[in-house]
Formats: C-alpha cells, structure tokens, sequence
C-alpha cells in the first residue's frame, strides 16, 4: 500500500493531462512529419524535342538522372510529358503539372511562379562559316534572319527586339533540321542552348548530332557551321508552376535544389564523366 500510496502521489491527475496533452501534440507533430514526406505525384512538363523525322528525343540521361534525385530528395514522383513550348506554357498557367528547365521574363512572372535556378544554359549564335561576324551587343544582329524555336524566350530585351532590330524565323525544335536551313539560306543566325561554356565544345556537340540522327544524308554546306565566341545571354533554368498553384511542391524542390548545390550533388549528375 505504501508503493501505491507513493505512486498517487507522484502521478496526480493534473500530470496525467499534462503527459497526454503531450503525447497529442507529439503524435500531431509526428503525422505532419510524416505527411511532409508523402511522395507526391506530379505531372512534369518537359520541352519537346524532336528529330529530322520528326519523332520525340526523349531527355538526355543526365537529366533523367536530376529528375530521379529532385524524386528521391523532395518525395515526389515525375510523370513526365513532352510538349511544344506554347502548349507546354498553356499547362503551366493553367495549373496542369509544372514545367521543368524555364527561364524568367517579365511576361511569364506575371502567370507564373519559378524556382531557384537548377542550372545554366548559354545561349548560342550558331552561322554558316562565311558570315561569321563579330558578336558583342544585341545591336550587333541589326538586319539579320535569326532561327528561333517556336514558343522559347531568349530574355527581355532579345523579346522586344524581335522583328523590329531583326527578324525571326521560327521554327521547329529538331537542331539538326534547323542547321539544314541555316545551310540553305534561310536564316542568318541560329540560337542553340547548351551547358557548355566553350563554344568549340557546342560545335562538336552540333556536329554529334548531326551525325547521330542518320535522317538524311548530310550535305557539306550543313556541316560548314560555326559557333560565335561570345553567347548571347546565359539563362538560369528553373521549375516553374502557376501562381498560388503546387506552392508546396515547388518548396520541396527549393529544398532539394539548396542541398544539391551546397553538397555537389547537381553538379555531379551535370559534369561529364
């Protein structure tokens, strides 16, 4: 009886309330926890590119690769779809998935929310061999035909330059069919966006492509290319959703971008081996 007599005094009834309110507010810490690492499905709109025959190019395999660590370190799970750029935009503003490798302008803020930048892509004037021509300021393209993908924005300024200091041509985004038209004329200036900093890398890779895709056999003008040595602009690359849409998928990646480049990991996965 003493035991007992002891144990009541220690454990009143007020103490007894106070260890099960405890025992709530952990067990509701616990849950959210937990329903903070629920994977979550989403849909990932990707830009499509297509070769000369006309067919999807599914991403590269490091991309692949970033999408499987933004699944694993922000518990989502990618379904991932290809689009043309206009109709991916439409899906982005209309709340249906969000878009993967977006860069900022003033037009898309207005509709949309971005991420931290993922990462960096030049912008590159691609020309035939014979009108390479020294490349400083946008004022340098006064007159010029530039081949442009259908839907893609090259920043602020190149956008309200359009058609008044030059003129686009827009087309599709198979990069070997564009350098087809560059050899034939049709345009003075082709953009091409690339992760590499050195512009004799960006032909090599042009060059690769050219050679991977045997859908025609290729003329020798289309190989006589040459890749200027200042970029256009280098373009910081972005998730991006609605406004007021997926706010708490997009914190999630916002995370997982922070911890990628403060321990090296999105570096690792986009640095050739």
């Amino acid at each position: 009886m003493a035991i007992l007599d002891n144990f009541g005094r220690h454990f009143r009834a007020p103490s007894w309330r106070n260890f099960l309110s405890c025992l709530l507010v952990l067990g509701a810490l616990m849950s959210a926890h937990a329903q903070s690492l629920q994977t979550n499905k989403v849909t990932l709109l990707v830009r499509e590119l297509r070769n000369d025959q006309g067919e999807v190019i599914p991403v590269k395999d490091d991309i692949r690769q970033l999408f499987l660590y933004f699944e694993r370190e922000a518990h989502v799970s990618f379904e991932v779809r290809y689009f043309p750029m206009s109709r991916l935009l439409n899906h982005v503003k209309n709340g249906e998935g969000i878009a993967f490798g977006l860069s900022k302008n003033t037009e898309r803020l207005e509709t949309m929310q971005f991420s931290e930048f993922i990462y960096a892509n030049y912008v590159w004037l691609v020309t035939a061999k014979e009108q390479r021509f020294n490349f400083t300021q946008l004022a340098d393209l006064r007159g010029k035909t530039i081949g442009v993908i259908r839907g893609v924005s090259y920043g602020d300024d190149f956008d309200c330059n359009k058609n008044i200091l030059f003129t686009i041509e827009e087309d599709t985004a198979s990069h070997v069919a564009r350098l087809k038209k560059l050899s034939m004329g049709r345009m003075d200036v082709m953009l091409f966006g690339a992760r590499q900093s050195d512009p004799r890398e960006v032909e090599a890779l042009l060059r690769h492509m050219q050679v991977v895709d045997k859908s025609h056999v290729l003329d020798a003008k289309e190989t006589a290319f040459t890749v200027l040595d200042k970029p256009l602009r280098i373009d910081e690359l972005h998730f991006a959703a609605s406004l007021h849409k997926h706010d708490a998928i997009i914190k999630r990646l916002n995370a997982a971008i922070a911890r990628g480049k403060k321990n090296g990991a999105i570096l690792r996965i986009l640095t050739p081996k």
